[in-house]
């Protein structure tokens, strides 16, 4: 059952209340004890009076304040005309039974009809007992009129100021609050006059026929119903007020409880009544309400049904619709946050955290390690044989595969463990206060685990894996204990695979390959020997080249070495300097090239690290280049590693930089730790989607869905986006049907190309034609997908 205030001592007036019903319930008995005398007058006094007080009561002016509101009713003038038809007795006696006849009906609060009773009865009788006062024994004398002034006056007064009284008592604010409001003297202005139509009512029937009396209902209907209009106009409008504030409270909030709470505030100052609750059961038979939307769960709020002068129960109704659709956006986009936040930081497919994520608990397991002097361990898992599995029956089998791998994972680990999808078939578990026992331990359940197979259709399909271990005491770093655990797995793969290798000093000198690979690297830079190619960036509709993306390749002995594997030497040696001034004086040099294919505006992106825009003298480099591009745009990609939102040294070095023209660009994005924040500290200009979460979105909704939502997000952000990784058609189709993406770049566009590839690409895709995709070697690219982006033509 619903717990709205409705019995009397709910109120905290309700002792005053009381009180002053008594009074005028004493009143009224007297009256009626002198009206005995005269029955025949008092019949025709009730019949006149009752119903129209009746009438006339159910349109009184409301007094809004901070903490209630006050009522002015304009029945009143049936009293006054009571006063001046009937002696005091009678016209008391008759006004008493009205009033009471009609709190009966009001459906009010049974305080609120106790009170009532009172004070009308009360200012009944100091009406009459100063108008008998005032008047004298003429009648229709200036001195009466003047009589029935100060009797409208008094009435009015009294209970005005008992009302003002209640509700202070019963809301706990000041007296003065509740007596000085605004409308009051409009009230006073309205009151009065309104109340001397009963005293010319009482002078018309004193000199005509009875039947004249009927002039005065045009005129009394008139103002009634103009009353009501003023009261529910107003009423209408503080309700829209209450709206809109209740539309900007709930933006603000981040946390579902507090919607809760906003909401209740919010609804009891929308229909002015405080018996309003939130609950998970609709409104009953004598309640009105409005359902919530919040995911699954129920959710009403419900108010107690009571016409009222100021609203009826319809319109409370759909005021309180009204609220309960803020309320359901509110929920909505708290929801969307966290999916997208979720996303952001979890492998798509098997929902596990992903890299950004397990580096970030590594770095505080190893903090707490530090402090605690407890051993971490890390786990790095790669499948042994995965890559037959996609060959033979297809990826989605393959990601089932993955799936399986990733629930055993977790059912061979801890709760208090972290485990991790990398990427592919690579997996890591993150071991906090743990033995070297207990690690080794959990790394044979798991290739026990393994070893059982899994089945795929009607095949069991063998699995195992192979599984490298590092141990960290606190001074090693989450990427160094990382990069241990890794070379420990190719450790053990080399020793035959389907077991554990923990990671030792002398495997990192032979996994390595040493200095000798570093001073090849550095001879490669020095002599010139690097190369580049480009990959397009083009419109998904249109397939129109807006921009090309730079990619490095290095060659020893006519073979390409991976990309990944040297760049990841030059960070670490700092030859990433050196060699990414090689790689932007080669673009700058392309450029004019470029731009004359173009047949006119055209970008160039260049993937840069953080160590680059650590160096002092790289904005000077950047400006030279700038420079020698001769209006070419240039855009610089950049990823969300070793704390560049962080590094107010790499802030301050972007913000020169984009300030000569040049715009930034995310790269890898979504597979980041705290991707979207990321978003907000640096100045970034254009969004490239990690080609892990387009991988999926032709095949699976889901995926489909979270790269629409992260493409909304960057729109909201005015940030342009690339979606990467496009290799099938219907990838490209998803994009361009449901995602919206403007811009997108893979394999099935354009492979990367040498310049002399690319010119004649460009050209022909700028004048209309646009050729079939380069047939560069597949060895020739790698997961650089591209980017764009300096203003578009």
């Amino acid at each position: 059952m619903a717990s709205h205030r409705t019995r009397l001592r709910d109120s905290r007036s309700y002792q005053f209340d009381v009180g002053l019903c008594l009074l005028g319930m004493g009143l009224l008995a007297w009256a009626l004890a002198s009206g005995v005398e005269r029955d025949w007058e008092l019949g025709v006094a009730a019949l006149v009076g009752i119903p129209l007080v009746a009438v006339v009561a159910r349109f009184p002016m409301v007094l809004d304040g901070e903490d209630g509101g006050i009522e002015i009713g304009f029945d009143s003038s049936i009293l006054m005309f009571l006063l001046c038809t009937f002696d005091a007795s009678s016209a008391i006696a008759v006004w008493g039974v009205a009033v009471i006849l009609t709190q009966l009906i009001s459906g009010k609060r049974p305080t609120a009809q106790v009170f009532n009773v009172g004070a009308g009865i009360l200012a009944a009788g100091a009406a009459a007992a100063l108008f008998h006062l005032v008047r004298g024994p003429e009648l229709g004398t200036p001195r009466e009129l003047l009589a029935m002034v100060a009797a409208a006056a008094a009435y009015f007064f009294v209970d005005y100021v008992l009302s003002a009284l209640s509700v202070s008592i019963d809301t706990s604010s000041p007296f003065r609050n509740q007596l000085v409001q605004r409308g009051t003297l409009m009230a006073i202005a309205a009151f009065v006059p309104f109340d001397l139509l009963g005293y010319l009512a009482a002078v018309l029937l004193r000199n005509s026929p009875w039947w004249m009396l009927v002039l005065f209902v045009v005129p009394l209907i008139t103002l009634l119903l103009s009353t009501r209009a003023v009261v529910r106009g107003r009423e209408d409008a503080r309700r829209l007020t209450v709206l809109l504030e209740a539309a900007v409270r709930v933006q603000s909030v981040h946390v579902p409880d507090q919607i809760g709470d906003a909401l209740l505030y919010d609804a009891r100052r929308l229909i002015r009544l405080a018996d309003v609750e939130l609950r998970d059961w609709a409104p009953g038979p004598d309640e009105v309400g409005a359902q919530v939307k919040r995911g699954k769960e129920p959710l009403w709020v419900v108010a107690p049904a009571r016409d009222r002068a100021r609203s009826t129960v319809a319109a409370d109704e759909q005021a309180l619709g009204a609220l309960a659709v803020l309320g359901a956006d509110a929920y909505a986009r708290i929801q969307l946050t966290a999916d997208m936040v979720h996303y952001a930081r979890h492998d798509p497919l098997t929902d596990l955290p992903n890299r950004g994520i397990l580096l970030d608990r590594v770095a505080h397991a190893l903090h707490r390690s530090r402090r605690s002097q407890v051993r971490v361990a890390l786990l790095f898992l790669d499948l042994d044989s995965f890559k037959p599995v996609n060959d033979r029956y297809g990826h989605a089998a393959g990601d089932a595969v993955l799936i399986e791998v990733a629930r055993r994972l977790v059912e061979c680990t801890r709760l208090s463990d972290t485990v991790a999808r990398l990427g592919g078939d690579e997996f890591a578990v993150l071991l906090e206060d743990i033995t070297i026992s207990e690690a080794f331990e959990i790394a044979d359940r798991i290739l026990e685990s393994l070893s059982r197979g899994t089945q795929v259709g009607t095949d069991t399909v063998p699995l195992g894996g192979s599984i490298g271990i590092a141990f960290g005491e606190g001074i090693e770093s989450s990427e160094t204990l990382l990069r241990n655990a890794d070379l420990a797995m190719y450790e053990a793969k080399g020793r035959g695979k389907a077991q554990a290798v923990a990671y030792e000093p002398a495997i990192g000198r032979v996994r390595m390959e040493g200095l000798q690979q570093v001073e090849e690297l550095r001879r490669a830079i020095d002599d010139d020997a690097l190369t580049v190619v480009y990959q397009p960036v083009v419109t998904a509709t249109t397939d129109r080249i807006v921009g090309v993306e730079a990619l490095v390749r290095w060659h020893q002995d006519g073979v390409q070495v991976p990309t990944e594997e040297f760049i990841r030497t030059a960070e670490a040696t700092g030859l990433i300097i050196p060699l990414g001034e090689r790689v932007l004086a080669k673009v700058a040099r392309d450029a004019p090239a470029l731009r004359a294919a173009a047949g006119g505006r055209i970008s160039m992106s260049v993937n840069v690290s953080p160590r680059q825009l650590r160096d002092p003298e790289f904005v000077g480099v950047v400006a030279g280049a700038v420079r020698d591009m001769d209006g070419t745009g240039l855009v610089l990609e950049i990823t969300e590693r070793e704390g560049v939102a962080d590094d107010t040294s790499v802030l301050e070095a972007m913000r020169q930089i984009t300030a000569l023209g040049v715009r930034f660009a995310v790269d890898d994005f979504g597979v980041g730790f705290s991707s979207i924040g990321y978003l907000h500290s640096v100045p970034a200009h254009v969004v490239k989607i990690d080609a892990s979460l387009s991988s999926e979105i032709d095949t699976d909704e889901r995926a489909c869905s979270v790269l629409a939502g992260i493409v909304t997000m960057a729109g909201a952000l005015s940030l342009d986006v690339v979606v990467e990784g496009i290799e099938r058609q219907g990838q490209l189709e998803k994009v361009r049907d449901v995602v919206g993406a403007p811009l997108v770049q893979g394999y099935l566009l354009h492979r990367p190309m040498p310049l002399e590839a690319l010119l004649p690409v460009v050209a022909d895709n700028r004048h209309g034609e646009v050729p079939p995709p380069a047939e560069t070697p597949a060895s020739q690219s790698d997961s650089d997908s591209g980017e764009l982006l300096a203003p578009i033509a």
